[in-house]
């Protein structure tokens, strides 16, 4: 009897393996079909004449918001008192329930101005499965050159110039807006972290730092990030187009498919981190990621009872990480603050 139940389990065995096999040769040709199909497309964009109707060396900025308004009206507040020459903003942004999204509403307040001057706008994600076709849409109607985006525990702690930022050629380089020779440890690997041999560039502004992404390690080797790397929007609509997400985190994690179409770019940063991300609460299942305490629904409460984040607080804060927990402060908002 025995005998008979090792034969059958070494069947089996053999029947697992083969199929693994196919399911792993099947992943690797669809992998190959992907790669091949956006090469191709990539190939196509940079051998074409700019689009005429494109406005050259101008981002579009797309930030990414669920169940936590008080964190972006940090983010916005930040991003508009720091950043000379700002980008047109569009935050794609989704709600759980009713009480969450009255506190946006009150967020939309504080920015009216700039919603009726067409600088920022507020995009309601219809629900989960949405999010591809509303991305691709919202990248498809801008006519700016280049894109960044953001997440919404993020805060801006230093100034800079961000039209004289994303003056670099998108082909060549990846410029980040959060890396810098302050930055010493992984938070996500739980790792120190080596800076890269940084190289000499011929320009005249000596205060920023220059890498190529295939030589770093961790964060330094990490280009398709959604923290604020600049890309080529045509490129990144080329991307969308060969991957399968329904998130801010499926499509960063599905952007690394391609990473080797642009890990032997030109990183460039300034000698500080322009901002910090601050993960002290987490909105989604769909990873185990590192995060604080401080849950969403807690600043919610704190947000209808009149308080805001003391964002100003944490400017010029010097992060050893581009994720880092940071204990924030609360003030009452003013009348202008919603």
């Amino acid at each position: 009897m025995q005998k008979i139940i090792d034969t059958v389990l070494g069947f089996i065995n053999v029947f697992l393996s083969i199929f693994r096999l196919v399911i792993l040769r099947k992943r690797k040709y669809d992998v190959l079909e992907k790669e091949h199909g956006l090469l191709a497309e990539l190939c196509e964009i940079h051998s074409e004449i700019p689009v005429s109707t494109e406005k050259p060396n101008t981002c579009l900025c797309v930030i990414f918001s669920m169940d936590r308004a008080m964190q972006l009206h940090s983010l916005l507040s930040s991003y508009y008192e720091k950043t000379k020459n700002p980008a047109e903003v569009v935050v794609l942004y989704r709600v759980t329930d009713d009480a969450h999204g009255k506190a946006y509403d009150e967020v939309f307040k504080s920015f009216q101005g700039r919603i009726s001057s067409g600088e920022l706008a507020f995009v309601l994600q219809d629900n989960k499965e949405t999010f591809r076709r509303q991305l691709i849409s919202i990248l498809g109607d801008s006519m700016h050159e280049k894109v960044f985006f953001l997440v919404d525990d993020i805060i801006f702690i230093e100034d800079y110039d961000l039209k004289d930022f994303a003056s670099y050629d998108s082909y060549r380089f990846i410029p980040s807006l959060r890396m810098g020779a302050n930055l010493e440890y992984c938070y996500t690997k739980r790792s120190v972290q080596a800076k890269p041999s940084f190289i000499a560039y011929n320009v005249a502004d000596n205060g920023r730092l220059y890498w190529i992404w295939k030589n770093g390690e961790l964060d330094w080797a990490y280009p398709l990030s959604v923290d604020g790397h600049i890309f080529s929007r045509r490129e990144i609509i080329a991307c969308c187009r060969y991957m399968d997400f329904n998130s801010p985190n499926t499509f960063e994690g599905n952007l690394q498919d391609f990473n080797r179409f642009f890990n032997k770019r030109t990183g460039v940063c300034y000698k500080k981190s322009i901002l910090v991300n601050i993960p002290i609460n987490k909105v989604q299942n769909e990873n185990d990621n590192r995060y604080g305490s401080v849950h969403q629904d807690d600043l919610l409460k704190k947000w209808n009872e009149g308080y805001r984040i003391d964002y100003r607080k944490l400017y010029g804060f010097l992060n050893m990480d581009v994720h880092q927990e940071i204990e924030v402060e609360f003030i009452k908002r003013k009348e202008y603050d919603a």
